[in-house]
């Protein structure tokens, strides 16, 4: 997918609407009814959204009486400040962001964003909770529980992470299939992972391709 060289609306702009409207990214999310992911990544630099998103959110910002002609685009690289201590030292940086695999259908693309939002809620949640001590062992069951939970999820957002920039590095193990190594127990509980279910319909995709060919 090829970015125009000008946007609908820039990062910078959204943020500034939201601002004289005196919005909440939940209250853009629940008037505008755009999927939230996408305009929490947007605004934070993480990715570009596809056009049509950027056009709605225009759209939904210039229905509530938003004059973007009255805000002034700026970049979203900080400016150089003339007077602050460390300004010889420290040197402004353009805003880094991953670029998406462009092979990747946005659906996918969309549902990976939206499982590594609600993994982060979920870890948020878990991570307010309150460690419990054991009767034989230093942690109760539950705490147990709730750390390799946490891990999980860590660990599945990494996954989906790399699978946005294309690399795939690790692959389910093969139904019935017994583990041999670090990498098999691992594809074992990750067989039933939401990564596994898009990696074996992609598979069955190109499957089908091949076939026509």
């Amino acid at each position: 997918m090829k970015i125009p060289s000008k946007l609908p609306i820039t990062a910078e702009q959204s943020r500034a609407a939201r601002f004289q409207l005196g919005l909440t990214q939940a209250n853009v999310i629940e008037q505008s009814q755009l999927p939230g992911h996408k305009l929490k990544n947007f605004e934070t630099g993480r990715f570009i959204p596809d056009m049509a998103f950027l056009e709605n959110l225009r759209m939904f910002y210039e229905g509530n009486g938003i004059d973007f002609n009255d805000i002034e685009a700026k970049p979203d690289t900080p400016n150089t400040p003339k007077s602050q201590p460390g300004v010889g030292i420290v040197t402004p940086l353009q805003t880094c962001r991953f670029v998406v695999d462009q092979s990747l259908p946005q659906d996918q693309v969309d549902s990976i964003l939206e499982r590594m939002d609600s993994n982060d809620a979920r870890i948020a949640e878990l991570m307010k909770h309150t460690l419990e001590s054991g009767f034989l062992s230093t942690y109760s069951e539950k705490t147990d529980t709730d750390t390799k939970e946490l891990y999980g999820l860590m660990a599945e957002n990494y996954l989906l992470f790399r699978t946005l920039q294309g690399r795939n590095i690790l692959a389910p193990l093969p139904e019935k299939a017994e583990p041999k190594t670090q990498a098999d127990l691992i594809g074992s509980l990750y067989s039933t992972a939401l990564l596994a279910d898009q990696q074996a319909d992609e598979q069955s995709t190109d499957e089908e391709t091949d076939g026509e060919e």
